[in-house]
């Protein structure tokens, strides 16, 4: 739910307009539309570093040790690392990209052994059924 408040942020801020998503046990897509005058970058990071402080202040308020744990580096700047360094972005320019992505994303639940349409922390069901169950969901 972390990341699902997050998502709604930017939509509700008018930072971003979420076209498709997926929540996997360790990483997320999505296909996202950055709206002026932000950037890219900018959304992203701050996006992305709100979800890492709220997990691991979350961890270490539940005093859960060992998760925490696994997150733990040695670095200067920094002691815990949720995500990985550089993200991939890929820019979308045409239509039949678009669906090709979005199909993409819903797909890796079914090679992950998962039912794309039940599975709730993805937009597939709503591309099936087109029952909107993500206020933030385009």
């Amino acid at each position: 739910m972390i990341v699902i408040d997050a998502f709604r942020f930017c939509v509700f801020n008018k930072r971003a307009t979420i076209w498709a998503f997926v929540i996997m046990d360790n990483h997320i897509h999505l296909v996202w539309q950055i709206l002026p005058p932000y950037n890219l970058a900018n959304v992203r990071q701050n996006m992305l570093k709100y979800i890492a402080q709220t997990i691991r202040n979350n961890l270490i308020v539940e005093k859960d040790d060992q998760t925490l744990n696994l997150f733990f580096v040695k670095k200067k700047d920094r002691s815990f690392q949720i995500w990985k360094r550089n993200p991939l972005s890929i820019e979308i320019l045409t239509q039949k990209t678009l669906e090709q992505k979005i199909n993409y994303i819903h797909n890796n639940l079914a090679r992950k052994g998962m039912d794309d349409v039940q599975y709730k922390f993805s937009s597939a069901s709503f591309y099936e059924t087109g029952i909107r169950n993500w206020d933030f969901l385009m």
